[in-house]
């Protein structure tokens, strides 16, 4: 069985474009400045100007060389980008190392690469720099030159500069895992709309192949029938040929074959080009048919009478979404797979229901969402294909809802507002009056 996909963890994630950490860094550089000028030039503290100026020009150095090595749009991998917010990171320690440590209330900033990276980064790329920069904040807290001031030498009680190295270890690492979680359920989530995406386009390119075939088909079959003819005709008159006859038979054989195959084409493509709109319980019908015969049997059940019910618009996201639901209660149902369909004054309903283990109560009010993990239901599936099945149904306007029936097994229930689903009948053309 194929493992299920997951993200990837690898320093060499990809994604990172250059001229996002080039703007950021270039912000960070004028910030820096701008700070500098204002405490040692507006406010007359005493900096140490060369090396503060020789920490930012190594930051401006690094900007310059990105720019003349790489193009706007390039990118660069997960081990580059971590060497990047690493470099800012110390960078950024050397400045604060000179201008009083984490006495120094810019010391907060030191938060701002390992958030960067917890969403731009994978998992161990973003350990290695947390990691990194709590080694940083240990180093200020023990060493660091005296915090520019005016007059007598400011310097706070140890304890107090103990607090401020706990506070910012701490929103460093909920800051980090606060960002990771909400990046990766992005991505997790983007993953998953363009797995439905494919899906859908699928279910699109299928119906395009069938209209092709079917069009190919009627333009052979003109000159398939006159090559046909002309077989019949030479059989007919060298069928007792010594010389040619077995020959003439073979060649009208071959014809009679081709037209079964061109014809066999098209009954399957006008089969899988469907009707703009279907009663409601021959489309349940058409979605259990291409599943029979199955492990456990469907049991449709509909509150109309045969030939009856109100008639829905049919779509590639109705056919795949119900689909989905019905073979994901195939594969847990124990011996039955109820699948139910009936209506109201202002909506119509559709329901799956098994006799299976039924839906987790831990994982209940999170099904629809992409990526569950591989044991959400038990059989090592990700909860991608609900997700799927979710979001193709929404799309028509239905609204799903999930709970576990009483007497065990699981029960999938689809509504819709008779206006999003119900084709409306056509309005009969009245006739001029002269």
């Amino acid at each position: 069985m194929k493992a299920p996909s997951r993200l990837p963890l690898a320093l060499d994630q990809p994604g990172v474009r250059v001229s996002t950490l080039v703007s950021i860094r270039w912000a960070a550089i004028s910030g820096q400045l701008i700070a500098l000028l204002i405490v040692g030039v507006g406010l007359g503290f005493p900096i140490p100007w060369m090396p503060a100026l020789a920490a930012i020009g190594a930051s401006v150095s690094l900007n310059l060389g990105l720019k003349w090595l790489y193009r706007r749009r390039d990118r660069i991998d997960g081990r580059s980008a971590l060497f990047h917010l690493g470099f800012d990171l110390v960078q950024l320690s050397v400045l604060l190392f000179l201008t009083g440590g984490l006495s120094n209330p810019f010391a907060l900033l030191l938060l701002v690469p390992v958030t960067i990276s917890a969403t731009l980064l994978s998992a161990r790329a973003t350990v290695l720099l947390v990691g990194l920069a709590l080694f940083l904040l240990i180093a200020l807290w023990q060493w660091h030159h005296p915090l520019p001031w005016v007059g007598e030498q400011f310097i706070l009680p140890d304890t107090y500069v103990l607090g401020i190295m706990i506070a910012i270890a701490l929103g460093m690492l909920f800051l980090t895992f606060y960002a990771w979680q909400v990046s990766a359920e992005g991505r997790r989530r983007q993953a998953a709309l363009v797995a439905t995406q494919a899906a859908l386009d699928r279910e699109s390119r299928m119906g395009a192949l069938g209209s092709l075939a079917a069009a190919a088909a009627h333009e052979l079959g003109g000159p398939l029938g006159t090559i046909t003819l002309i077989a019949r005709d030479l059989e007919d008159a060298l069928g007792d040929d010594p010389a040619l006859g077995q020959d003439v038979h073979l060649l009208n054989q071959e014809a009679r074959r081709c037209r079964e195959i061109l014809t066999g084409i098209s009954e399957r493509a006008e089969a899988e080009d469907p009707f703009p709109e279907l009663a409601l319980p021959v489309l349940l019908r058409e979605i259990v048919e291409p599943f029979e015969p199955t492990r456990v049997p469907v049991e449709i059940r509909v509150e109309w009478e045969p030939g009856g019910g109100p008639v829905v618009r049919r779509s590639p996201e109705l056919l795949h979404g119900l689909a989905n639901i019905v073979a994901n209660a195939l594969r847990h149902a124990r011996g039955r797979v109820r699948f139910e369909a009936g209506e109201t004054p202002s909506e119509l309903w559709v329901a799956v229901t098994d006799d299976g283990p039924g839906f987790s109560p831990d994982l209940l009010p999170r099904l629809g969402e992409p990526f569950l993990g591989p044991s959400w239901s038990g059989s090592g599936s990700t909860g991608l294909g609900i997700f799927i099945a979710t979001t193709l149904l929404e799309r028509t306007g239905g609204r799903l809802g999930f709970s576990n029936l009483s007497e065990g097994g699981a029960r999938v229930e689809l509504r819709w507002w008779r206006a999003d689903i119900e084709a409306l009948p056509e309005a009969p053309v009245k006739e001029g009056i002269a």
